[in-house]
């Protein structure tokens, strides 16, 4: 029976049970319930028939996709009672059409995204790409002569990444370190350590699996070193335990602290640059730079990292710091980019003399791709206005200034004085459409600038994403239909 008072309200509900005709609502409560182990199983066993009849891999019922429709379905369920999956699951052809509504339903998307069809040369590509986007087009490469060779009519940049691991592998080459044997033989102990216990199964008495180093992946001595610097102490325990404590009783500890600590700064960087989900990287290629030069340079006082320090701080000038007279130079893009995030507006890491190279950058660039308010595609014009009695004097009205009429000039020194409202949570590209009419120019090129990447990384996780969408059993899908996809993968929360 049910019972109701000022004390117990309406909880015999919960304890209430009755039959459910066919069709009826039930009644869901948001608390979650322990799901018993009888249905667990089930789950799993059903999860082992999907992956099998669908040759699906075993990963993809732990998707955030997939988990989001299972949760979704569970939730409808909740809602409306039991039904039959296959009166709510859409048709291919539909998720198709869903697919390109969201894609260009957004209002930030402004043309189509479109991706290098393989079946053409590079060359008529790169014909293509410049008739469709004009000279506003900046490739961003690693230092191959082949890349360099076939872009050298055109605006490219270093993929500061790439000059990072360059930057190390010169610093760490044999006539390098050969000036430096405790370093070297810290390298070579530490590395001979993790072969041994990648091959004798010791791997597994370890929280965290010990990483090697291999040439080709940037950042790897720092990742080899610090796996075994993180686990220092268990990794002495398990060879105490296996009579085999010499392989770590040899390594210095406080040497492994000192390297690990001289590599981790270009282990962030690298991270910073080659992400493309906080802010816009280009910003973040010169000050990075300068604080790469800055710590290399402290360290070449201590004498274990002197030689190495060294290196570091010539390749650096060297890749990263030199400049040029034109404002398309590799790092003129990258020092205007830095100028454009407002929170580092004043570049305070370069000199009098280098900020006022960057502002007249920042003109000659607005004044060579015609930067403009406007021809700004995305400002919607002003509704006319409907006249009024006052019109009639119109000729002794109070002009007001028009934020587009401003120039330059007053629209840069507005910007480096104005008080700062940036949260760290605000998006920078967010930032500056707020503030498009005050500074239009500005805004235009910072659309512009901020939207290069610091390195090919992005690109090339697009490359390998492609590579899972365009399996044989997706052979005929359209290069739309993928970039739809990249999109939509990439923008997606």
């Amino acid at each position: 029976s049910l019972s109701s008072n000022h004390k117990t309200g309406t909880s015999g509900l919960r304890r209430h049970s009755c039959p459910i005709t066919k069709g009826q609502t039930k009644l869901a409560f948001t608390k979650s319930l322990l799901v018993p182990e009888k249905f667990k199983k089930e789950t799993r066993d059903k999860c082992v028939q999907f992956v099998c009849q669908d040759i699906r891999p075993y990963d993809t019922i732990s998707g955030k996709g997939f988990t989001q429709l299972a949760q979704h379905l569970v939730d409808t369920a909740a809602r409306i009672g039991k039904f039959d999956v296959c009166e709510i699951l859409p048709h291919p052809t539909t998720v198709l059409d869903a697919l390109l509504q969201q894609t260009y339903g957004q209002k930030h998307i402004e043309k189509r995204p479109f991706c290098l069809q393989p079946s053409i040369t590079l060359m008529s590509n790169l014909s293509y790409i410049q008739e469709y986007m004009g000279k506003k087009i900046i490739f961003v490469t690693d230092r191959g002569a082949n890349m360099i060779s076939a872009l050298r009519e055109y605006t490219r940049l270093n993929c500061t990444a790439h000059i990072l691991n360059v930057t190390l592998s010169s610093a760490f080459g044999t006539a390098i370190i050969e000036k430096s044997p405790e370093i070297a033989s810290l390298l070579t102990d530490v590395k001979k350590l993790v072969t041994y216990f990648k091959h004798s199964g010791q791997q597994g008495k370890l929280k965290k699996s010990l990483k090697q180093s291999i040439e080709t992946r940037w950042n790897s001595n720092f990742d080899m070193l610090n796996s075994v610097l993180e686990q220092y102490e268990d990794i002495a325990s398990v060879l105490t335990e296996s009579n085999n404590y010499d392989k770590i009783g040899r390594i210095s500890i406080s040497t492994l602290k000192l390297l690990v600590s001289f590599l981790k700064p270009f282990k962030e960087a690298t991270d910073d640059l080659e992400t493309d989900n906080t802010a816009p990287s280009a910003s973040l290629v010169l000050p990075w730079s300068v604080r790469l030069i800055e710590h290399c340079t402290s360290a070449t006082k201590d004498p274990l990292l002197s030689e190495i320090a060294t290196v570091c701080v010539t390749r650096l000038k060297e890749l990263l710091s030199a400049d040029s007279t034109s404002s398309h130079s590799v790092h003129m893009l990258y020092k205007i980019a830095t100028f454009l995030t407002p929170n580092l507006r004043g570049l305070r890491m370069l000199d009098e003399r280098g900020r006022q190279n960057v502002i007249q950058g920042v003109k000659e660039m607005i004044e060579d791709l015609k930067f403009d308010h406007a021809h700004d595609e995305d400002v919607e014009p002003t509704p006319a206005k409907r006249p009024t009695v006052l019109h009639k004097f119109s000729d002794w009205e109070e002009e007001e200034e028009s934020c587009g009429s401003k120039s330059l000039d007053v629209q840069i020194q507005e910007y480096r004085t104005m008080k700062l409202e940036l949260s760290s949570q605000q998006n920078i590209l967010q930032w500056w459409n707020s503030n498009s009419s005050q500074f239009p120019a500005l805004s235009n090129l910072a659309r512009f600038v901020l939207c290069i990447p610091a390195t090919s990384a992005p690109s090339e996780r697009a490359f390998s994403l492609c590579g899972r969408i365009l399996e044989e059993r997706r052979s005929v899908l359209k290069p739309s239909s993928v970039s739809d996809i990249l999109f939509l993968h990439g923008n997606l929360k």
